[in-house]
Formats: C-alpha cells, sequence, structure tokens
C-alpha cells in the first residue's frame, strides 16, 4: 500500500510538475510571443517614425530647393528687366542728348540770323544816322547862309513879328538894288499896277521862256521893268 501510494505520489508530483512545466513553458512562449510582437511593434513605429522623418526631410530639401530655383529664377529675371530698362534708358537718354544737340544747332543757327539781321538793321542804322548827319549839316550850312551878318551900324533893339523877322532877315540877304526896290513897294511909290506884276514875279506865274500873246517876251519885259525900278 505504502508502495503503491508513493508510486502515486510520485506519479502525482511527475504529473505536476510536467503540468507546471508545461505551463512555465506556455507561459515563456506566450512571453516570448508577447515580446517579439512589442519589438515588432517597436521596430515598426520606429522604421514609420524613421520613414516619416526622412519624408519630412525629403520634402524640406524638396520645398527648400524649389524655393532656391525660384529665387535664382526671379534674380534673374530682375537682372534681366534691370538690363532692359538701362538698356531703354540708355537709348532714351542717347535720343534726347541728340534731339537737344539738334536744338542747340538750330538755335545757334537762329542765333546766328538774329545776329546778321541785327548787324543788317545796325548797318542800316549807321547808314540812315549818317544820312541824317548829312542832311542835318546840309540845314545848318544852308541856315548859316540864309542867316546874313547883323551890320555893324545895328544898334536899335525892338520887338518884331515872325513875319517881321522873316523880313529884316530878307532884306538884310538882299542885295543893294532890291533894296532900294522892297523899300519903295513898302513905301507905296509905285502904284497897284507895278505891286501886280512884281507879285506875278514873285509868284513864279511867269515862266522865263513865255510869251504873251502878242508875241513879247515876258522875261525880258520883267528885267526892263527892273532895271528901270533900280534906276529911278
Amino acid at each position: 500500500m505504502a508502495t503503491t501510494e508513493k508510486k502515486t505520489a510520485t506519479a502525482a508530483k511527475t504529473t505536476a510538475a510536467k503540468k507546471t512545466a508545461a505551463a512555465a513553458k506556455k507561459t515563456t512562449a506566450a512571453a516570448k510571443t508577447t515580446a517579439a510582437k512589442k519589438a515588432t511593434a517597436a521596430e515598426t513605429t520606429a522604421a514609420r517614425k524613421t520613414a516619416t522623418a526622412a519624408k519630412a526631410t525629403a520634402a524640406k530639401k524638396a520645398t527648400a530647393a524649389k524655393a532656391t530655383a525660384a529665387k535664382k529664377t526671379t534674380t534673374a529675371a530682375k537682372k534681366t528687366t534691370t538690363a532692359a530698362k538701362t538698356t531703354a534708358a540708355k537709348k532714351t537718354t542717347t535720343t534726347a542728348k541728340k534731339t537737344a544737340a539738334t536744338a542747340k544747332k538750330t538755335t545757334t543757327a537762329a542765333k546766328k540770323t538774329a545776329t546778321a539781321a541785327k548787324k543788317t538793321t545796325t548797318t542800316a542804322k549807321k547808314t540812315t544816322t549818317a544820312a541824317k548827319k548829312t542832311t542835318a549839316t546840309a540845314k545848318k550850312t544852308t541856315t548859316a547862309a540864309k542867316k546874313t551878318t547883323v551890320p555893324a551900324s545895328a544898334n536899335t533893339s525892338m520887338k518884331v513879328t515872325a513875319a517881321e523877322k522873316k523880313l529884316v532877315e530878307s532884306y538884310r540877304g538882299a542885295s543893294s538894288d532890291l533894296k532900294k526896290i522892297a523899300t519903295k513897294v513898302l513905301k507905296g511909290e509905285y502904284s497897284e499896277k507895278v505891286i501886280g506884276l512884281l507879285n506875278l514875279i514873285g509868284g513864279g506865274n511867269a515862266s522865263s521862256n513865255s510869251s504873251s500873246s502878242s508875241g513879247i517876251n515876258v522875261a525880258d519885259t520883267i528885267g526892263n521893268f527892273i532895271n528901270g525900278l533900280i534906276k529911278k
């Protein structure tokens, strides 16, 4: 009995040990599986994170590359635009300079024409002035010739009218014979017919070559008459 119980107890222990060992194996296997899954999951997560980070880095690099390329394109466009503007400005400046030079030439030509016109006008003025001076000199000479020297015996002063002054000047400038005739006329020593004849002579109504209807030369008649007046 004792042996049977021992065997039974031993068998029970062995079975319990086997069961415990089997349970421990299962637990160990389950733990290994769980650990493997956790490791795999961790690796997967890490790989995903790495992949995501790599994608983000690549996207950033691509964006940065695009931005750099865009900046370069913009800079090149700005340079091209600036160069075009500079060229256009230079052309405009050159055209403006040419226009200004043409305007200066036109102005210079106009000034030369104006100067020539001024010189012509000045020459004309000088000629006119010289002519005026010549005329003035001639007038002065004529006036001087008309003015007679006051006789040394003239010691009487009196107020006279303009007409009387002209009469005195004419009397002084006349010859002695004409002075005699003028004095007789003024004194009324001649008849109206004689005065009419003198008016005819003074008015220039008789020509030196004219003749009366009777064929008598008027100039000879007047000459003879004047000689007669002088002799009286």
